[in-house]
This record gives C-alpha cells, sequence and structure tokens, in this order.
C-alpha cells in the first residue's frame, strides 16, 4: 500500500464506506478491500465511527420500515418482494433490502420505491451464480439504469414524476 497520511476524519470515512459496502468484509471483498479496510483501521476515529454507526433516524424512518415489511411478500420461500413506496432518501430501499435478505430461508430481495422523479429498485441475494447486478439489469432493462455485481444491485428508472405517487402506493 503506498505512504500515505490519512486525517482520522478521512479514514474513519474510507473505512465505513469499505465497511458497509462489504458488510464488514463479509459480502464481495476483494483483497483490495480487505488489505484498505486493515491499513485504515487504526487510523480510524473511533467515537466518530461510532456516531456514524449508531446515529438516530427520524420517525419516517422506522414508519417506512413499518410499509416495508406490510408490503414485503414472500415468493417459493427464498424471493421477498418489497415496495416501500416514497422513500425519504434513495438509499433507504437498499437499506431495507438489506435487512429483509436476514429474513430465514430468502436467498433473493427486491426493494423498490419511488425517490422525487425515480423509481429506485434494490436487489439483494445470498446466490453468486445469477448475480444481483445481472438480474437487476434485466429488471430495468432500457428504461434506465442498473448495476451491481454477485450480492447486490441497484438500478432506476425516471418517471418525471408522472404518476409516482400512484406507482409508490401499489402494492
Amino acid at each position: 500500500m503506498a505512504k500515505l497520511d490519512f486525517s482520522p476524519e478521512l479514514a474513519t470515512a474510507l473505512f465505513y464506506g469499505i465497511k458497509t459496502d462489504t458488510m464488514g468484509l463479509g459480502r464481495g471483498a476483494s483483497s483490495n478491500d480487505a488489505a484498505a479496510y486493515f491499513f485504515l483501521q487504526p487510523k480510524v476515529d473511533v467515537e466518530a465511527l461510532v456516531q456514524i454507526e449508531r446515529a438516530q433516524v427520524p420517525i419516517t424512518y422506522f414508519m417506512s420500515l413499518d410499509t416495508a415489511i406490510h408490503a414485503a411478500r414472500l415468493y417459493d420461500n427464498d424471493l421477498v418482494i418489497s415496495n416501500v413506496g416514497i422513500l425519504k432518501y434513495p438509499d433507504l430501499g437498499a437499506e431495507i433490502a438489506d435487512m429483509l435478505l436476514r429474513l430465514q430461508g430468502v436467498k433473493w430481495v427486491i426493494c423498490l420505491g419511488v425517490y422525487k422523479d425515480d423509481l429506485i429498485l434494490a436487489v439483494r441475494s445470498r446466490s453468486w451464480k445469477i448475480g444481483a447486478g445481472k438480474l437487476a439489469k434485466q429488471v430495468i432493462w432500457n428504461l434506465g439504469v442498473a448495476g451491481g455485481h454477485g450480492t447486490m444491485a441497484g438500478g432506476q428508472i425516471r418517471i418525471h414524476n408522472q404518476g409516482a405517487a400512484q406507482l409508490a402506493n401499489q402494492g
């Protein structure tokens, strides 16, 4: 690794990014991810990291969780699809998809919602064979943009607020 000097703030931000994207090196982490993770770890501002990871969230966060859980449908005991409706921020669907993937026996989660002028799709998988990125690209097709890799992916379709409320509220 290059001899770089990182401030505690930068080290903390980079470390947190790697930690969350790879779920603590347990999801799709490369050897470069692991090297950077362990290089940054002693430089992290631990108190700042705790504040980031345990940040308080508004009541609307829990209302969205409630909506997602009630809207969740289980198919063939291994696929969950949930429509969150209106998203307060674009990554909320991904956070909920990560949580729903913890359901026993589930191998696939598709979580969707509307953020501003976009239909947001989050795909999570325990299977590397098909790949979440490939599935997201097939679902979005040429209607928008999608990407990802084996276990996590996302996509979005611009809907220009045309029927966004109706689309978001369909379950």
